[in-house]
């Protein structure tokens, strides 16, 4: 398995594929190709020969030294093997080589497999408030739109 950046090829076939990685198509409307056309030096996939197992897409903020993980996923049939651990561990490196001093991702409170998965490598929660049990940031994206927030300092 080889880990590389995400080129168009990669991109169409995770988002023709996209319920292989969530189960659903309800994250399709976040994969959008400026992710690889515009941000394409974080984004990144592992493949076993053309096939996507694993994509990390991320960018590097603008307003602050911060580097933040729009989307993570693993293929069903390839996980369990470390490999969206890999994904940020090496997002990680490339983040501190541009001076980044923290790593940011988002997830809604009901989404119990990524707060699993972003506790299980070091991220903390942050929030001003409660749901569940669950720290979250209110209306984070916009009115209503609660998020938990992660945060690592790297």
């Amino acid at each position: 398995m080889e880990l590389m950046n995400c080129d168009k090829n990669d991109f169409d076939q995770i988002v023709t594929n996209i319920k292989e990685f969530w189960g659903s198509d309800r994250t399709l409307h976040l994969h959008h190709p400026i992710l690889i056309n515009e941000f394409g030096n974080t984004a990144f996939v592992f493949k076993e020969t053309d096939t996507v197992c694993a994509y990390l897409f991320g960018f590097y903020s603008q307003t602050e030294p911060a580097a933040y993980v729009h989307l993570i996923a693993v293929r069903n049939n390839y996980r369990r093997l470390g490999l969206g651990r890999k994904l940020y561990e090496h997002f990680i490196n490339c983040a501190r080589e541009k001076n980044c001093s923290k790593v940011k991702a988002i997830t809604k409170p009901v989404n119990l497999e990524s707060i699993a998965f972003h506790k299980s490598i070091g991220m903390e929660l942050i929030g001003n408030g409660i749901i569940d049990g669950i720290p979250v940031v209110f209306d984070y994206s916009g009115p209503g739109e609660h998020r938990v927030v992660f945060m690592k300092e790297i």
